[in-house]
């Protein structure tokens, strides 16, 4: 009988550090959260809801991140320490990460992106961004993305098989009549990357 107890309690302890430690189940983290202002929250794949982030929490290939009215956040992807900027009301999905996917599915987002040897794909609602290394930043909704580059180029996909090429210094939005980026003017330039007086948007609500 005793030793039928040793095991019991043995296999409970096993459990309960396993539980704990998330020995074995747990994905690796793919991005760390470095800051927050305001309303930010995050819902992980074993989570039904989104819940308050704090400073220096990790999210896993499949979790996603949101910010509320006036809110922010800045996340860097541990790999690489790409640097991304969320501005308020911005809905960041971490797709199948092995693939380098994300999903930008509202908001404004820039991206500071370290130089790679494979693509980030940039997934949004009317297509897919890929960058190797660069400077960018979209804008996103459920009818139209905006896509602007400071530094290096970005390819932008509405279909497959035909990319439009947006280098440093313009932009592209999918309500073009034309299947071309346009340049930005310096000052506005200047303007849609200054975080410091925060983003402002880029598409009209409608």
């Amino acid at each position: 009988m005793n030793r039928k107890i040793k095991v019991f309690a043995t296999l409970s302890l096993c459990a309960l550090s396993a539980a704990f430690s998330g020995c074995g189940n747990q994905p690796e983290p793919v991005v760390n959260v470095t800051a927050i202002k305001g309303n930010v929250t995050a819902k992980t794949t074993s989570a039904k809801d989104f819940a308050t982030v704090a400073a220096e929490q990790k999210l896993c290939s499949g979790d996603a991140i949101k910010t509320g009215d006036e809110s922010s956040a800045d996340i860097e992807i541990i790999s690489d320490k790409s640097q991304v900027r969320l501005s308020s009301n911005t809905f960041l999905e971490i797709r199948n990460f092995t693939e380098k996917e994300l999903r930008q599915i509202s908001g404004i987002a820039i991206y500071k992106i370290t130089p790679q040897n494979r693509e980030l794909k940039i997934q949004t609602p009317q297509g897919m961004a890929t960058v190797l290394g660069t400077v960018l930043r979209i804008d996103s909704s459920d009818t139209e993305t905006t896509v602007c580059v400071e530094q290096g180029k970005v390819g932008f996909s509405k279909k497959a098989n035909q990319q439009i090429l947006i280098e440093a210094g313009m932009k592209y939005s999918t309500s073009f009549t034309t299947d071309a980026a346009q340049p930005i003017d310096p000052f506005e330039l200047e303007k849609l990357f200054n975080e410091k007086d925060g983003l402002k948007p880029i598409i009209n609500p409608r």
